[in-house]
C-alpha cells in the first residue's frame, strides 16, 4: 500500500482464527457496488458523523492495515477505528464456535472448510435497513441492482487514488425523493414507499435506530416490526448484518432452509419449526451457522 503524507494509518490484530481472504472473497462477490477490491486492497466509503470518508484495507503479516485519506481529528480517528473493528468482526473469537460444531457430524466439514470466515457488518444500521428492505422477496442479483441504482441516483461519490467510489446515501438524501423517482429505477411502488418513509422517519426523529443497539433481540424485533414494511425476517437481517448478534436464527429464511435440505439430504424443504429445533443445538452460535450455510449454498 502506498503511503501518503495526508493519510492516517492503523494496524488491527483480529481475534484468531481470522481469514481475511475468505471474508473478503464473499464480501466482494455480493457487494461489488460499495466495495472495490484491487490487487489485494479493499476500498469503500463510510459516513463519519456528517461527512463521508474513504478507507483502504489490506492483509499484512497477520494484521489488517487500514489507511484513510483524510485529515481526521483525534476523536474522528477513534470513531472510525471503532467502526472498522465492529464492521469486520475483529473482536469475535470463533474458536469456541468451531469447538461447538464438532458435535455436528453433518455440519462440521462445512464449518471447518470455512475456518476464519467472519461476518462483515454494514457500517450503519440505516444502510443495513435500507438494503434489507430492498432485498425483501428478491433474488440477490436483482436486489443488488436496485441498491446500485439507489446509491447512484441519491448518493454522492469520493475520489480515492484516482478512482471514483460511491457513497451510500444519507437518510436526508433519500427522504427528499418521491415514490416516482424510485419507480423509474424499477422499484415497485410499495417498496419505494417503505424506503422513503423510513428515511423520513429517521430525519424527523421518529425513528432512532442506534437506540436499539443495547436491547435484546426480541425487543428489537418487537419495536421494528411495528413499522410499515418491516417484518421479522427484515429485523433478523438487521440483527445479523447491522448489529452482529451471534445467536440469531432466521428460521423462515428460504436460503437457510434450502441449505439444510441439501446438507441433510432431505426430500422436502424443512419447516421453520424443524429449523428452530435443529438450531437449539447450535446456540450460542446460530448466526454463524446460518452465515456459513448461506455461503455453502452459494458456493457449494
Amino acid at each position: 500500500m502506498k503511503g501518503s503524507s495526508n493519510m492516517v494509518e492503523w494496524h488491527f490484530s483480529p481475534k484468531e482464527p481470522y481469514s481475511f481472504e475468505a471474508t473478503i472473497r464473499r464480501l466482494v462477490r455480493f457487494d461489488k457496488m460499495l466495495y472495490r477490491y484491487r490487487n489485494g486492497l479493499l476500498y469503500r466509503t463510510l459516513w463519519l458523523k456528517d461527512r463521508p470518508v474513504t478507507i483502504c484495507l489490506e492483509w499484512e503479516a497477520g494484521q489488517i492495515r487500514v489507511q484513510a485519506e483524510e485529515s481526521l481529528s483525534e476523536q474522528e480517528c477513534e470513531i472510525l477505528k471503532g467502526t472498522i473493528r465492529r464492521m469486520f468482526s475483529l473482536d469475535v473469537e470463533l474458536q469456541p464456535f468451531y469447538d461447538c460444531m464438532k458435535k455436528e457430524p453433518d455440519l462440521a466439514p462445512i464449518i471447518e472448510s470455512r475456518r476464519g470466515l467472519h461476518l462483515v457488518l454494514d457500517p450503519t444500521l440505516y444502510e443495513c435497513l435500507i438494503k434489507t428492505i430492498i432485498s425483501q422477496q428478491l433474488n440477490l442479483s436483482f436486489a443488488g441492482k436496485l441498491v446500485h441504482r439507489l446509491v447512484k441516483f441519491a448518493g454522492d461519490s469520493l475520489v480515492f487514488q484516482g478512482e471514483e467510489l460511491p457513497v451510500f446515501p444519507a437518510p436526508d438524501q433519500v427522504a427528499r425523493l418521491n415514490v416516482e423517482d424510485l419507480q423509474k429505477l424499477s422499484f415497485n411502488r410499495r417498496k419505494a414507499e417503505y424506503v422513503i418513509d423510513l428515511s423520513r422517519d429517521i430525519v424527523e426523529g421518529k425513528l432512532d435506530l442506534d437506540s436499539l443497539k443495547q436491547l435484546p433481540n426480541e425487543e428489537v424485533i418487537e419495536r421494528l416490526v411495528a413499522l410499515r414494511g418491516v417484518g421479522r425476517w427484515t429485523v433478523e437481517c438487521i440483527l445479523l448484518f447491522g448489529m452482529g448478534r451471534t445467536n440469531l436464527l432466521p428460521a423462515a429464511d428460504i436460503g437457510l432452509r434450502n441449505a439444510l435440505k441439501k446438507v441433510y439430504g432431505l426430500n422436502h424443504q424443512p419447516t421453520e419449526a424443524e429449523v428452530r429445533q435443529w438450531g437449539e443445538r447450535w446456540s450460542p452460535w446460530r448466526s454463524y451457522v446460518t452465515f456459513y450455510l448461506w455461503d455453502y449454498l452459494s458456493n457449494g
